[in-house]
């Protein structure tokens, strides 16, 4: 088996980034609320860090759009308990949809266990999660099950969204490139 280069590893990275936040934006708009997408390249030189970055804004809150509408009158679906967790996770469960295919919530629930516990899921996806604690948590299948199966019925969108990013980047890193 061939060893990947430099190259080909950043651009899985690039990949694994803008799915990530596609996720995250898919699972906010199923609650009424939107964002913005950010993808960009690591400047730090660090080897050991990802060779992109990502990061989900939230622009709309699907809280305060659920509370809005039902103060002018209009119906509103009610939002369920964990909707802010199923947001957080989101960018790790598209990660896991994208890299296996998978469509199992309890293996998808061990292998984000397992990003979690060997630290590499970020603060602010633990802290949208409710997880202040990597060493003391608990993530069934069924607290994954809901943003799986909302991703799969999306997963063209997610495409769409990731695809777009994925080009955006690209093509700001050779407009750097170039200068």
């Amino acid at each position: 088996m061939s060893e990947l280069t430099k190259e080909q590893i950043a651009m899985l990275e690039l990949r694994n980034a803008a799915y990530h936040e596609a996720g995250h934006r898919i699972i906010c708009r199923r609650f009424g609320g939107d964002g913005d997408i950010l993808i960009w390249k690591n400047e730090s030189g660090n080897p050991d860090e990802q060779a992109w970055r990502g990061q989900f804004r939230t622009r709309v809150c699907p809280q305060q759009m659920h509370d809005a509408a039902k103060r002018a009158g209009f119906p509103a679906v009610d939002l369920p308990d964990n909707w802010r967790a199923l947001i957080g996770m989101a960018g790790l469960v598209a990660e896991e949809i994208l890299r296996d295919g998978i469509d199992d919530a309890e293996l998808v629930a061990d292998s984000i266990s397992a990003t979690i516990l060997l630290g590499y899921a970020s603060a602010t996806d633990l802290m949208t999660m409710g997880i202040t604690n990597i060493d003391d948590f608990e993530l069934s299948c069924e607290d994954v099950e809901p943003a799986l199966r909302y991703l799969k019925e999306e997963w063209p969108l997610v495409q769409e969204y990731a695809e777009y990013h994925i080009t955006e980047a690209m093509a700001a890193e050779a407009s750097i490139a170039v200068v």
